[in-house]
């Protein structure tokens, strides 16, 4: 194959891959009652750490961050959590990643294989921004709600 074709091929297949990537994270997040009922689990943690996970390939950027947190109250999937854990998320918020803070955070997960995930789809909710109502409404109403 001669050099400008290597290039062509090349230059396609890096507009195609940047193009997948782009659109790897297209959600609906929907309603806080939506979020409520399609994660695995519901708690309200407070960021103490965090690391970068490399990707089993090496590449920059392709990694998952782990947060280490302490749970302080779980308001759906008890039986699944302990008081201190981890959870992650994809390093590039490209991949549905989303970065978080040391602070306190309501944080609608899923559980896989890895442990618990996060994502722009279901995004934690600083604590000191929810209202008293949806607050009111973690304890009393929402697991109610979800069929």
């Amino acid at each position: 194959m001669s050099a400008a074709g290597t290039l062509s091929l090349l230059f396609f297949l890096s507009v195609g891959l940047n193009k997948q990537v782009a659109e790897s994270c297209s959600c609906s997040p929907g309603t806080f009652q939506q979020m409520f009922c399609m994660s695995d689990i519901v708690m309200r943690a407070e960021v103490t750490g965090e690391k970068i996970i490399p990707s089993a390939i090496n590449i920059p950027g392709m990694g998952k961050i782990q947060y280490e947190i302490q749970v302080i109250k779980v308001f759906k999937g008890v039986d699944r959590i302990k008081k201190s854990q981890h959870v992650y998320t994809n390093e590039m918020s490209s991949l549905c990643g989303t970065r978080l803070h040391h602070e306190q955070y309501l944080i609608f997960g899923r559980i896989k294989p890895e442990g618990v995930f996060i994502s722009l789809c279901r995004k934690p909710v600083l604590w000191d921004k929810l209202s008293l109502i949806k607050k009111w409404k973690l304890k009393y109403r929402y697991l109610m709600g979800c069929n």
